[in-house]
């Protein structure tokens, strides 16, 4: 995850993160939150294996581009500057 990213939200990045909440937070943010990490995960793997080809990644998630950078965005995983601006009308 990008720490330079102010607005990337931060995941816990284990399990014990996530079950030392339960009690204290209920099921279904707890959930929400452990798929957004096994999401998070897979992206930066599938990044990985490809050796930063987004769109390889993209295929390999059966996701199609513009998902895939929607979803960089949203998780703060790497260079926002290199992710194209997929919402403007230029």
């Amino acid at each position: 995850m990008s720490a330079e990213d102010p607005n990337a939200r931060r995941l816990p990045r284990s399990v014990a993160q996530i079950t030392e909440k339960v009690g204290r937070v209920p099921l279904k943010e707890l959930v929400r939150e452990s798929t957004d990490v096994i999401e998070a995960l897979c992206i930066e793997e599938a990044l990985t294996l490809t050796h930063d080809n987004r769109a390889s990644a993209a295929d390999m998630l059966g996701l199609s581009r513009q998902s895939l950078y929607v979803k960089l965005r949203r998780y703060g995983i790497g260079d926002p500057e290199s992710i194209p601006d997929t919402w403007s009308l230029s």
